[in-house]
């Protein structure tokens, strides 16, 4: 009669040996001489560990941390007195050049005057003056009132560049790139849908007035019909104004129609209304630069505008609406 024996677990690491030995940790059975093999390798593992740990911890608390926190405010040393020089520079020879020509009409007129002064002296002392010389004197005098006004109506010009005079610092922290991006920066996606869909009253939609944030919009169904508008409001219009016709809309519309604060214009710099479904349209705003841009992903084509914020005030709300009939 034969006996029935348990079957043997064979040595998870040879294969061959019984597994006397079973690991609480991975489950697997191993024979005596492994058992050890397999625990010493477990101890190696916790004393790479312990090392990487040790390490990190020095090198957090030691100077190779502090020399990275040194470059970082360094750079910005040297960004400060960069832009502090170009400011300095700059205001010093607008300075000498209000001088030069303050001081060169000053010189002209008082030599004028003076002309002038003898003149009327000696007329009022001899008596010998007409009706001829006092209209020249008057006149003479006008003009010289006139030069004097135009003097004092000097004013300086202060330059809204796309390209900025200073370039701008900002601290890239790549720890936070995976985190969802807030409110203020950042992409906001969405799909337009084939019906009317007006972005404009989304909770999600903010006012902006400062740093950049682009929204990015996928049209589902576009026809010849459709409707688009991109762009922007001042947060002071009223919410009842026509968005065609709203006199702080800066955009793209359709039929080629772009929008500048109550200036509407076709095709201005090159503008198409090339949009198809599916298309995917990014709409940019950049508060710092007083600018926005779109652009169509798939014709890479990209339109910027420049806000004259005298009719487009801050803060900014994106007017974006979509109707296709």
């Amino acid at each position: 009669m034969s006996v029935l024996r348990p079957d043997r677990t064979s040595c998870a690491t040879c294969g061959q040996t019984a597994g006397i030995f079973t690991c609480r940790g991975c489950s697997e059975n191993f024979c005596l001489r492994h058992t050890n093999e397999h625990r010493e390798g477990l101890e190696k593992q916790m004393k790479h560990i312990i090392h990487s740990h040790q390490q990190l911890k020095q090198n957090i608390t030691g100077p190779t941390n502090d020399q990275s926190c040194q470059s970082l405010l360094q750079q910005i040393e040297r960004w400060e007195q960069q832009s502090l020089a170009k400011i300095r520079q700059v205001a010093n020879d607008t300075r000498d050049q209000v001088l030069g020509i303050v001081r060169q009409r000053t010189d002209d007129l008082k030599e004028q005057l003076s002309k002038l002064s003898q003149q009327l002296d000696k007329a009022q002392k001899d008596g010998s003056y007409f009706e001829d010389d006092i209209r020249n004197w008057l006149e003479r005098l006008q003009k010289c009132q006139h030069l004097f006004q135009e003097q004092q109506n000097t004013q300086l010009y202060f330059e809204r560049s796309s390209v900025p005079f200073i370039s701008k610092i900002s601290l890239h922290d790549i720890t936070n790139d995976a985190l969802p991006q807030s409110s203020s920066e950042g992409l906001y996606q969405r799909k337009l849908t084939k019906y009317t869909d007006d972005y404009s009253n989304s909770p999600e939609n903010g006012e902006y007035s400062r740093g950049e944030r682009s929204l990015r919009f996928q049209i589902e169904q576009y026809s010849r019909n459709s409707s688009i508008l991109f762009g922007i409001i001042s947060k002071n219009s009223l919410d009842n104004d026509n968005p065609h016709e709203n006199p702080t809309f800066y955009g793209w519309g359709s039929k080629n129609l772009v929008y500048r604060g109550g200036d509407i214009q076709a095709n201005y710099d090159g503008y198409k209304t090339d949009v198809q479904t599916d298309d995917i349209l990014m709409l940019s705003i950049d508060c710092d630069r007083e600018t926005i841009s779109l652009k169509n992903e798939r014709t890479q084509r990209t339109y910027v505008l420049q806000i004259d914020l005298s009719k487009c005030p801050f803060p900014w709300r994106p007017n974006v609406r979509f109707i296709s009939n």
